[in-house]
This record gives structure tokens, sequence and C-alpha cells, in this order.
């Protein structure tokens, strides 16, 4: 087992917002897949459970969506939606049959375990022929602060944003990965990958910069060794509050990917 975790909390102030900023990206890539009425289907790192509860409408009341996440407490199971709490440091250990699962979903999730290409076989072996594999991570890029009311704070952000991708980076997780995850999947003898990557302009006040003004309050005390202070942290806060910011988000790559027949 590895002691590398998952460095944010699940709360609603973290995972409201990167939903709301992630769920039409993952929307727009699942509709790419020919999903059917009664299909079972795997979100692994479910979170507070937007996309879980997604394909449950989507599979109907004839399909399955079994949610797995370390924290459960956002997670409501139903007729339709099993819940499973497992800690994926110590692996794959769900009560499923190999070649049962039509579609395996997992987003911000593997770039923070150590055995982030391990858990990818697993995560394959559980597919059926021809079934489908989503993953999407948070992948390092250059921040860019496209307005800010003063130069100082355009600095400021821009020295935030990165201390936040540096500390996360320090504590284990890959911001690369994303980037390889498309190599991993090709090596497995999936077929079809496609990956792209976008990044979104967030504003001041919207659930991007709300998003990461949680980061930064939940690094506070880790991003003080970054070069920052109490008081740049506390203005950083207040520019992710004001509509007059704007920026490029995070960057964040998506891979599809299909077992072969």
């Amino acid at each position: 087992m590895t002691t590398t975790t998952y460095q944010f909390r699940n709360n609603p102030q973290q995972l409201g917002p990167l939903q709301q900023v992630l769920d039409p990206i993952t929307r727009h890539d699942l509709a790419k897949i020919p999903i059917r009425p009664g299909w079972r289907t795997l979100d692994i790192g479910a979170g507070a459970g937007s996309i879980t509860r997604h394909l449950a409408d989507t599979v109907g009341p004839t399909g399955t969506v079994l949610a797995v996440d370390r924290d459960t407490d956002l997670l409501d199971p139903t007729a339709v939606i099993e819940v499973y709490q497992r800690d994926l440091r110590n692996g794959l250990d769900l009560p499923i049959a190999p070649g049962s699962i039509d579609l395996v979903h997992s987003r911000c999730v593997l770039e923070h375990l150590a055995n982030r290409a391990d858990l990818l076989t697993p995560m394959t072996t559980l597919l059926r022929p021809g079934g489908w594999l989503l993953l999407g991570e948070i992948v390092y890029s250059r921040a860019l602060i496209h307005h800010a009311p003063t130069g100082d704070d355009n600095h400021l952000i821009y020295r935030v944003i990165h201390a936040i991708l540096d500390t996360l980076a320090t504590g284990g997780t890959d911001l690369d990965w994303g980037n390889i995850t498309h190599s991993h999947l090709l090596d497995l003898k999936m077929t079809h990958v496609h990956s792209r990557t976008c990044a979104d302009t967030w504003t001041g006040g919207g659930p991007g910069c709300q998003l990461l003004a949680d980061n930064a309050r939940q690094l506070h005390d880790r991003l003080l060794h970054a070069d920052l202070d109490d008081a740049g942290l506390c203005r950083f806060g207040e520019l992710m509050a004001d509509p007059t910011v704007a920026l490029r988000g995070y960057q964040y790559t998506s891979t599809l990917a299909q077992k072969p027949e």
C-alpha cells in the first residue's frame, strides 16, 4: 500500500464548483458512447455523484451504476445506484465479474494515486468486449490571466495558481498523467483511443474561480511555504470573487477508449 492520497477533501465547496466546471465536458464525452438502457456502468471516484446520477438517468431503471469512492458520504444508493466505499490505493477490489461492465468512468482520481498505472489493468479487465473506458485528469499548464484590477493582482493570481499546482505535484499528484493516459491505453491494446484537451475562461465569482479559491484555502498552510503570505492568500480569495477578473482555467484532458470485441 502507498501513502499517496487525494490532497483535497470531499466537500461541497470543492466538489460543487468542480462538477460545474467539468460536468459539461464529461457529458459531451459520454455522448460519444452509444450507452443503452440496461447497461452496467462503473463510476470510480464518484465524489458528490453528479456523473453517477447522469449515468443512472441514461441507463434507466433496468441498468446499474456502481459508484466507488474512498469517502461515500455524498453518495446516495438507489434502485439503480450501488455505492461502494473503497480506498483505491489498495487496488480495485469490487464484487464484479470480469467482462461484465459496459462502461468505466473515472475523473480526477488516478493522477492522485501512485498505483495509477496498475489500476488501468483491472479497469479494462472488468469491461466486456466492446465496452468503453472514459478517463479525465487536470494537467499542468501555464496560467494565463486575461484581466485583473492591477498589475500586482495579475502577478499574484499567477503566483498562487502555480503554487497550487506545484504543491500538488510535490505531494504526489502527477499532473502529466492525463497527457500519457493515451499511450498507456494503447499499450493495453485498447482501440479507438481518442484524447482531447480543453481549458475554458473562468471569471471571478464563477465556479472555476470558486474552485481555485477553495483549493487555496485547503492548501493554505502548505502555500505559506511557497513564498506566499496570509495577506497575499487573502487577496487571492477576494480576487477570485471579483467579476472583473478573467483567467484561463485548469487544463483538462479526457481520453476515451474501447475494449476490443
